[in-house]
């Protein structure tokens, strides 16, 4: 069976911080090659398995012309990720062949929006000893691409609990993270939070004009937002350590304009609030 996005939480058993061997799954997805680095990374282990995807993808040995990117590792200092968000990026367009040049703008502009915002998430947020691990895929079939985020840090509830100290879990850290204007930093510049983005309410905002779906994992609990905007949680009974955020959306997004996205969702309201996503 393959491991995906909809059903990562049967696998969560398997990154209980000793085991290491993740077996040879007959199909895996990008959030579970990205996990499986971090935790590797982390709990400094030699992991096994007898898949060759996840085997090509976290050691790097990567070919052009692939539908997917290497895991890559995304640095807590901010450095190189300029590098990391063009290459993810070139990746993903490569399989585009048939949009026109002004679609293809678009795309560009919104993966690197997205793929910038998180990353700078985790670098400003995670306190992961080990950084963050990101990767990117485009399902020919299914015309759509999966970006995923793994740290191991400490979590959107304690990030969310500088400003708000009414929070109580993991699942309303999250929900609170969703609203746009909210943030977590108390570290301020010019008045406004500094390194203030529009991080996790933007890529629902992105999504809902998509109709595209996203699983974010803090720690103990898995929250899921599907393509009708329905929004689940659910304890894990292995937790994860961090913060896992992948998410999809389909081909058809590259209908909606960026500049008018921009003028909507960002412009209007920055020099109001700004926000971070946790």
């Amino acid at each position: 069976m393959g491991i995906t996005i909809d059903n990562i939480e049967n696998y969560m058993h398997l990154f209980d911080g000793t085991n290491i061997n993740f077996g040879s799954p007959s199909y895996a997805e990008p959030i579970y090659a990205a996990m499986i680095r971090a935790y590797q990374n982390d709990a400094h282990l030699d992991i096994t398995t007898g898949s060759e995807y996840i085997r090509t993808v976290i050691l790097n040995d990567h070919k052009p012309n692939k539908t997917y990117s290497p895991v890559e590792n995304i640095e807590t200092h901010n450095r190189g990720h300029e590098a990391i968000c063009s290459h993810l990026t070139d990746v993903m367009l490569q399989n585009f062949t048939t949009l026109s040049q002004g679609d293809r703008k678009e795309l560009k502009n919104y993966l690197q929006y997205l793929f910038s915002e998180l990353m700078n998430n985790v670098s400003d947020h995670s306190h992961s000893s080990v950084g963050g691990y990101t990767m990117a895929q485009y399902f020919t079939s299914k015309k759509k691409i999966q970006f995923v985020v793994a740290d191991r840090g400490v979590g959107f509830l304690e990030n969310m609990r500088l400003n708000f100290t009414d929070v109580d879990n993991e699942f309303e850290a999250i929900q609170k993270a969703l609203i746009k204007g909210i943030t977590s930093t108390r570290a301020r510049m010019y008045g406004a939070p500094k390194n203030a983005g529009f991080g996790l309410s933007a890529m629902f905002e992105i999504l809902r004009m998509t109709g595209g779906s996203f699983v974010i994992i803090s720690n103990d609990t898995l929250v899921r937002c599907d393509k009708d905007e329905n929004i689940t949680s659910k304890k894990l009974s292995t937790p994860w350590k961090g913060v896992v955020v992948a998410f999809e959306f389909y081909q058809s997004f590259i209908a909606h304009d960026f500049a008018d996205f921009q003028r909507r969702f960002l412009v209007g309201d920055v020099l109001e609030e700004d926000e971070d996503f946790f």
